[in-house]
Parts: C-alpha cells; sequence; structure tokens
C-alpha cells in the first residue's frame, strides 16, 4: 500500500487538453448558474434564422411580376398593331374596289351624255331642215300669190263681202319691194345649188336644179334655173375632179382575193366596186372607167344605174362617158332623159356597138 501514491479526489483527463482559461470558465459557470444571458441570446436568434427566407424570396416575386407585365404589354401592343393593319388593307381593298365601281359608273355616264348630244345635235339639224323647208315654201306662196295678183283674171264667181274679207285675211300681204327680195332670194337660192354641185359634187344639189325647172311655180326663174344647170355641166364636161394618175388599192380593196394589179381585177369585181357606194367616190370612178373594155352584157345598164343614182356628179360622169364609148353615141352631159329614151328605143340590154377610146370624136 506504502508503494502506490495516494489516491486525488479528481480524475485527470486522458486528454491533456489545455485547460480552460479561468475567466471561460467563470463565465460559463456564472451562465449556467443565473441562467439570464444564454435564454435572452436563444430567444433572440430564433426570429433573424425565421425572417431570413421572406428576405431572399421578395426581390424575385417582384421581378417576376415586371416581367410579366412587360409581356403582357408587349402582347397587347402586337395585338393591337395586327388590327391595324388588317383594318387598313381592308380599307385599301374597299378604297380600290369603290374607285374601279366609280370609274365604270362614270364611264357609263359619260356614254349616255355623248349619246344624249348625239340625239340633240341631229334633232337641232333636222329642225333647221325643216325650217329651211318651211321657209322656202312660204317664200314660193307668197310669191304665186304675188304673180296670181299681177295676172288679170277672168269671170269668178260672186262671193259676199263676208267671204271676200276672209280670203283677203288668209292671204299674206305682198308689197312689190317684198316680192323683188322674194325673187332675189330665190335666185340666190338657185345659185347656191349650183355652187354646191360643183364644189363638192353633190348629185342632191344639180337635183335640186332640175325640180325648180320643172315646178310650174317658178317658172318666173326657169332662165335662172336652166342658165345655173348649164353652168355644171360646163364645168363637169370640162373639168376632172380626179387625180389622173390614180388607181385601184387592189389590196385594200380586195382583200381576200389573190388579186394584186389592177389588171388583175374581173369585171364582176369592177361591177360590184362601181355599185357600192360605201366605197371611196375615187375607186368607183375607176371602176366605171375600167368597164370600158368590159364584154358582159348587163354592164351598159349598171352603166346607167350609176349615172341615175351615183350621189357623186364626177362617178356619174364618168359612167357617162363610158356607156357613150361602148354604145358608140355621143349625148349631153347629165341628159339623163334623152340617155334613158333612146336606150329604150334600143330595146335596152344592147350589146357595145363598137368601141371608143376616150377622148375620140371630139
Amino acid at each position: 500500500m506504502a508503494d502506490h501514491p495516494p489516491s486525488t479526489p479528481v480524475r485527470k483527463p486522458l486528454l491533456k487538453d489545455t485547460p480552460p482559461a479561468p475567466e471561460t470558465v467563470a463565465t460559463q459557470s456564472r451562465v449556467l448558474v443565473t441562467g439570464g444571458p444564454a435564454v435572452k441570446k436563444a430567444k433572440a436568434s430564433t426570429p433573424e434564422t425565421d425572417s431570413s427566407p421572406s428576405v431572399a424570396w421578395g426581390p424575385i416575386f417582384l421581378l417576376a411580376l415586371f416581367q410579366i407585365a412587360l409581356t403582357g404589354a408587349a402582347l397587347f401592343w402586337g395585338v393591337n398593331h395586327f388590327q391595324q393593319q388588317l383594318t387598313n388593307s381592308k380599307i385599301g381593298t374597299s378604297a380600290t374596289a369603290d374607285n374601279s365601281g366609280l370609274k365604270v359608273s362614270l364611264d357609263q355616264a359619260n356614254a349616255q351624255i355623248a349619246a344624249l348630244q348625239r340625239q340633240l345635235d341631229a334633232q337641232g339639224e333636222e329642225r333647221e331642215r325643216t325650217q329651211n323647208r318651211l321657209q322656202e315654201m312660204a317664200d314660193r306662196m307668197a310669191l304665186v300669190i304675188q304673180q296670181s295678183s299681177y295676172t288679170p283674171a277672168g269671170e269668178s264667181p260672186r262671193v259676199s263681202a263676208s267671204d271676200a274679207s276672209q280670203i283677203a285675211a288668209m292671204l299674206p300681204s305682198v308689197t312689190p319691194a317684198t316680192g323683188e327680195l322674194i325673187l332675189i332670194k330665190e335666185r340666190n337660192r338657185l345659185t347656191s345649188y349650183a355652187d354646191k354641185a360643183i364644189a363638192t359634187g353633190s348629185r342632191e344639189a344639180l337635183q335640186s336644179l332640175v325640180d325648180a325647172m320643172m315646178d310650174p311655180a317658178m317658172k318666173h326663174l326657169i332662165h335662172a334655173a336652166q342658165a345655173e344647170f348649164k353652168r355644171v355641166q360646163a364645168y363637169y364636161d370640162m373639168g376632172i375632179g380626179i387625180d389622173p394618175g390614180y388607181t385601184l388599192p387592189v389590196r385594200e380593196l380586195f382583200k381576200d382575193t389573190p388579186v394584186t394589179r389592177e389588171a388583175d381585177v374581173t369585171t364582176v369585181q369592177l361591177q360590184t366596186l362601181l355599185m357600192d357606194q360605201k366605197q371611196p367616190w375615187e375607186a368607183r370612178l375607176r371602176a366605171a372607167f375600167l368597164l370600158r373594155s368590159s364584154t358582159e352584157s348587163d354592164t351598159n345598164n349598171l352603166l346607167l344605174k350609176a349615172l341615175k343614182e351615183d350621189p357623186v356628179l364626177d362617178v356619174a360622169k364618168q359612167a357617162q362617158i363610158t356607156f357613150e364609148n361602148r354604145v358608140g353615141r355621143k349625148f349631153r352631159l347629165f341628159d339623163i332623159p334623152a340617155i334613158d329614151a333612146w336606150w329604150q328605143a334600143q330595146g335596152g340590154n344592147k350589146p357595145a356597138l363598137k368601141m371608143i377610146e376616150p377622148g375620140a370624136g371630139k
């Protein structure tokens, strides 16, 4: 027992650690004894540990809300822009359709206006012609009344005073001065007929002179009418209204035929061309000239028909010249009654007696 050291009431530690400092031990011992600071510190640390998650998620939540709002605004703007573009395209399409419809309506309105204008012009011309005819008839009636007043009347049945006053009221009063003015006007009208027949080749104007020569009411102007007719005769007997070098435009007149030269045109084609008054008068005149060598039996009748009916006197003159060359007889120019009477006396459809070249026998 003496060999072992004496035991101590405190057991030595197994590990040789540094013993705690006296202040630490004292502090711990004080904490453990009082229990005040340790408990307060634990209570204070509890709220800090609970509040840290809310502080971390708040900015993220706000950022997410901002992104959602921004995306919604962009989507809203895109939808509005698309709707606006769609509306503009519809408006443009409707405007184009409206413009095309308006143009069609304007064209139709212009066409109707043009048609109405043509009708008005035609009515105006017809009204003017009617007024001229009525004025001419009134002038002639006044002239006839004047002539009858100068002519000694034979025995006439007696009439009452009232009947005589009624007749006098119906008759226009024609003084000698008025009668002279009417004569001058009628004479000027005959001169204008001759001028038109010479200047334009109007057969209608020449026919008006013939009608004046045959009208009994115009017997006081028969010499004037005959003089104007002879003036027209003299012009066409000596003058020529077509280019001497004119030839038929066969490619234009006979498009559907293989004819390429004037010499290749057949007699039937020439006859058809002569009778077609829609063709140019120069072409009809040339056709009448080329028919001088025709051997067809009906050519003479067609030439006489052209002489009587063609509206252009130049064509009628050439038809008469060709007819005279074919039958071998000369006539006064445009003396249709004499030509027709002679042809009927010959029996009509008479073949050519002999061929006379143009200009021969003059």
